[in-house]
C-alpha cells in the first residue's frame, strides 16, 4: 500500500479527485479511510507510478499549489504588499511559464518546471511508502521552488520595465496634449525603416525633422525608448493626425506610436501608401 498524508481534508479530497479522474479501476484502488490521507493500491507498481501517481501529483502541484507559492515569494521575498501589483507580477510569471514571453533572454535556457517535479518524484517514490505531502513539498522540491523563484524574479524585472514604459508613454501623451501641433498631419511609411512625409507626400529630411525637436524636453527622457530619427521629432511636431502605412501594426515602434498618439493615428497597409 502507498499512502500520502495531507494537512487538511480539502487537500486530500482534491488530489484524491485528481487520481480518480485519471485512473481506471483495474489500474489502481484508491481508499480514503482518513479524511486527511489517501491510500493507493496497485498490482503493477512501475506502471502506476509513471502513469498515475507522478502524473496526478504533478497536476495537483501545478494547478493547486503553484500560484500560492509564487504569490508567497512575491510577498515575503520581494515585499510587494499591494494586491494589484502582486496580481500583475503573478500574471507575468504565469505567462513566462506558459511560454508566452519566450523572447526574454533570461528564460530561454530554462528547463520546463515539470522536469524538476518529475525527477524529484521518480527519485523519492517507492512501494509501501507512507509520507507527508507537506514535508515532501517543502524539502524534496527545492530545485522546483528555486525555479519558481527565478520565474518571479524575471517577472518582477519585466513588471518594472513595463511600469517604466507606461510612465514614459504617459509623459509623452501629456507633452503632446499641451503642445501646439506644428503640422496638421504627417504620413509615415514603415518598411524595414520608417520614413516621414508631410501632408503633401514630400519626404522630410533628417535635418528638417531635427529642427522640430525640443532638445530640453527630449534630454529628460530615457534614451532606451526615444530616438532622434523618428519618435523625438514626431512627439515634438505633435501632429493632429498621423497616417501610418505598415503591414506590421503590432511591431514595437508602431505600437508605441499608437500608444502615444492614440486616436490621432490611422493605420493602412503599405499597398495603400503615398508611393502608390
Amino acid at each position: 500500500m502507498f499512502e500520502i498524508l495531507f494537512e487538511s481534508p480539502k487537500e486530500a479530497e482534491t488530489i484524491c479527485s485528481i487520481f480518480r479522474s485519471i485512473c481506471k479501476e483495474n489500474q489502481m484502488k484508491i481508499n480514503q479511510d482518513d479524511p486527511e490521507s489517501i491510500q493507493l493500491l496497485s498490482k503493477k507498481w512501475d506502471e502506476s507510478v509513471e502513469q498515475l501517481i507522478i502524473r496526478g501529483i504533478i497536476h495537483y502541484i501545478i494547478e493547486h499549489k503553484e500560484q500560492e507559492v509564487m504569490l508567497s515569494i512575491i510577498q515575503t521575498h520581494f515585499y510587494f504588499e499591494d494586491h494589484e501589483e502582486q496580481q500583475q507580477i503573478l500574471h507575468i510569471a504565469q505567462s513566462i511559464i506558459e511560454g508566452d514571453r519566450s523572447e526574454i533572454p533570461q528564460i530561454q535556457k530554462f528547463q520546463h518546471r515539470e522536469t524538476y517535479l518529475k525527477e524529484a518524484l521518480q527519485q523519492f517514490l517507492r512501494p509501501n511508502l507512507s509520507f507527508s505531502f507537506h514535508s515532501f513539498f517543502t524539502f524534496r522540491l527545492q530545485e522546483y521552488l528555486k525555479r519558481l523563484q527565478r520565474y518571479v524574479e524575471v517577472a518582477i524585472e519585466e513588471y518594472k520595465l513595463e511600469q517604466e514604459y507606461q510612465n514614459f508613454i504617459q509623459t509623452l501623451r501629456d507633452y503632446i496634449t499641451v503642445t501646439a501641433s506644428k503640422l496638421d498631419a504627417v504620413k509615415i511609411h514603415h518598411d524595414e525603416q520608417f520614413t516621414i512625409y508631410n501632408r503633401a507626400g514630400i519626404e522630410m529630411s533628417e535635418n528638417e525633422l531635427k529642427q522640430y525637436i525640443d532638445t530640453s524636453f527630449i534630454k529628460k527622457q530615457p534614451h532606451m525608448y526615444i530616438d532622434c530619427e523618428l519618435l523625438a521629432p514626431l512627439v515634438c511636431i505633435s501632429p493632429k493626425k498621423i497616417i501610418l502605412y505598415t503591414d506590421e501594426p503590432d511591431a514595437g515602434m508602431n505600437q508605441t506610436i499608437q500608444n502615444i498618439f492614440q486616436e490621432r493615428v490611422q493605420i493602412f497597409p503599405k499597398s495603400q501608401s503615398l508611393n502608390n
